[in-house]
């Protein structure tokens, strides 16, 4: 079956999304599926050996075009944010961080083949909790409607 990541990266709040890693997976049994819109999409990695062992087909892209081929899938993720990484560094970026979510490649694997380790907020414990701190801490002028919201700012 084939499955395919987007190796995007944010550099400062510019998002570089022009990198798709993609392969064929000869072994469901090693990832964690999620259907979203009608496709699949991995969501976890249950058995990294297994996984790696069975992918095969291995194609990094830029922009749509074809720019190397991997025998191996570590290597394909290490070249591909590799790669990302340097146009984000070339671009001047303070802050460059990997994107995450479907689409995206787990966050443990991201982990493992980032150029730098990266630095992730942690997701709130109890997401009601925060959503009504958020509102409660939120000035009154933000949340008024004025003249012209409505219309397109530029």
């Amino acid at each position: 079956m084939e499955f395919f990541f987007f190796l995007d990266i944010y550099a400062d709040r510019q998002l570089i999304d022009y990198y798709i890693l993609s392969f064929k997976l000869g072994n469901l049994k090693s990832v964690e599926l999620k259907q979203w819109s009608g496709k699949n999409y991995i969501v976890g990695i249950k058995d990294w050996e297994r996984f790696r062992k069975t992918t095969y087909d291995i194609v990094l892209y830029e922009l749509g075009d074809e720019i190397e081929r991997f025998k191996d899938i570590e290597t394909a993720f290490r070249e591909g944010y590799k790669i990302a990484y340097r146009e984000a560094a070339r671009r001047g970026a303070k802050r460059i961080l990997p994107a995450i979510g479907y689409g995206n490649p787990p966050v443990e694997v991201v982990k493992k083949f980032f150029p730098v380790a990266p630095d992730f907020e942690k997701f709130p414990d109890d997401i009601d909790n925060f959503l009504e701190e958020v509102v409660k801490n939120t000035p009154k002028e933000l949340t008024r409607r004025g003249f012209g919201d409505d219309e397109p700012a530029f």
